[in-house]
């Protein structure tokens, strides 16, 4: 959230040529429906790497085939996202990011990144494009995004942080953290050629996951609904649906599922412990806020009403009596 820090971000058109100053040719427009937006962009030195802290309210970046034109295109930048989400597309695809989410981005072909309307906070790790190539081969050329999910992906992220707070570090040691970062992309990128990480898991794949996560935190919230989920994955309802239909899921049925699963649960913990809750208690405390309602996705699941489930909740088919 950079909401508190607003007032300490430059207005668009400063902001806009800091953008070019640090990263080069890229067009900065307000978010949709908006007049203005605030941004800050420095540029952090660590001997032969250079990190840009982006801090932005909201904005809309966009680098074209003209902007490309413009500039040398010699760089290629890995974007970690620190706070907010934002929506980075090269290529054919939008990848999401959460915090603690990667994307390489290359500056050689076109680029759009779109942020949430709570800010956003970013690192950019520049990265020279051909040495880079020449190091560790094309995997990353064209962008590519690096879950931060995975073991590499954590330790990416901490070394990043070391490189971005390492100011004050003698100039040996801001030498060896960036050894360790170029020995971490070298191992990620190495796996990816190799087809070992499976690409690590597709951005589609690490939302739905995060999203059924939160779920399984918040469920016992009636206000947890599938709008509210995927707001808090910083995506539309809509899209949170198809990436989960895609996934062989429907984003209400897990939810419901969830709140089920702990209904059962609850029952057969009564029936061990010889105790009876009123069922109406149970339902409402796992976050279903209509009786009715319940009772109905309760039988079309376990096709016995709850009062039934719970006399049967002792044998071996309590988990589920129509087995």
């Amino acid at each position: 959230m950079l909401s508190d820090e607003t007032n300490s971000l430059a207005p668009l058109d400063a902001f806009q040529a800091g953008v070019r100053n640090v990263c080069g040719q890229f067009l900065v427009s307000p978010p949709d429906g908006a007049r203005d937006m605030r941004g800050l962009i420095t540029l952090k030195q660590r001997q032969a790497l250079a990190v840009a802290v982006v801090r932005n309210s909201a904005a809309r970046i966009n680098r074209d085939w003209r902007c490309i034109r413009q500039d040398s295109a010699e760089h290629l930048f890995l974007v970690l996202q620190k706070s907010g989400h934002s929506v980075m597309r090269q290529g054919d695809a939008d990848v999401r990011l959460a915090p603690g989410d990667f994307i390489m981005i290359d500056s050689a072909y076109p680029s759009r990144f779109l942020y949430g309307d709570s800010g956003s906070l970013q690192y950019s790790v520049h990265l020279n494009r051909s040495e880079f190539a020449h190091r560790f081969g094309t995997a990353a050329l064209g962008g590519c995004p690096i879950p931060g999910s995975t073991e590499i992906g954590m330790a990416l992220r901490a070394t990043i942080d070391r490189l971005v707070n390492s100011e004050d570090a003698a100039a040996a040691q801001q030498h060896f953290i960036g050894e360790a970062f170029f020995n971490l992309m070298g191992a990620y990128l190495c796996g990816l050629e190799a087809g070992t990480l499976a690409s690590a898991r597709t951005s589609d794949e690490l939302l739905v996951t995060k999203a059924r996560a939160y779920i399984r935190q918040r469920f016992r919230d009636p206000a947890c609904t599938p709008a509210s989920v995927a707001s808090a994955m910083g995506v539309s309802l809509r899209a949170l649906q198809r990436r989960f239909q895609a996934a062989g899921l429907s984003l209400s049925e897990c939810l419901i599922a969830t709140r089920l699963e702990y209904v059962c649960n609850r029952l057969m913990a009564q029936k061990s412990a010889g105790t009876s809750e009123r069922i109406s208690t149970i339902a409402f405390d796992a976050g279903f806020n209509d009786l009715s309602y319940f009772n109905r996705q309760f039988r079309a699941r376990f096709r016995v009403p709850p009062g039934e489930y719970r006399l049967h909740a002792a044998t071996s088919s309590a988990k589920n009596p129509t087995q």
